[in-house]
C-alpha cells in the first residue's frame, strides 16, 4: 500500500506559490513605471518567497521518510534555491 505524501504535497504547493511570487517580482522589474513602487513590488515577493522557502524546507524535512517522486524533487530544488538566495541576500547586505 502506498503511503500518503502529505508533507511532499504541502512543500510542493509552497514551491508553486514561490514561483508565482517570483514571477510577480520579475514583472515588477520589467514594468518599472515608478522606482519607489517597483522597489516594493520587487522586494516584498522576494522576501515572502524566502520565508516560504524556509518553511518548505522544514516541511520537506518532516516528510523525509516519504517516497521520492517528481513533486518532492521539484519542491526540494525550488525551496532550497530560495533558502540559498535569501541567505545570499542577507550576507551581501550584511557584509558589504
Amino acid at each position: 500500500m502506498q503511503q500518503e505524501s502529505k508533507y511532499t504535497l504541502r512543500s510542493y504547493t509552497l514551491s508553486k506559490i514561490i514561483l508565482f511570487l517570483l514571477t510577480i517580482a520579475a514583472l515588477a522589474v520589467i514594468i518599472n513605471t515608478n522606482p519607489v513602487i517597483s522597489r516594493f513590488l520587487f522586494g516584498l515577493p522576494v522576501i515572502l518567497s524566502g520565508f516560504l522557502g524556509i518553511a518548505g524546507v522544514i516541511i520537506l524535512y518532516q516528510g523525509r521518510n516519504e517516497p521520492i517522486d517528481e513533486k518532492k524533487i521539484i519542491a526540494f530544488v525550488v525551496n532550497s534555491a530560495m533558502v540559498l538566495l535569501i541567505v545570499a541576500i542577507l550576507l551581501s547586505n550584511t557584509l558589504y
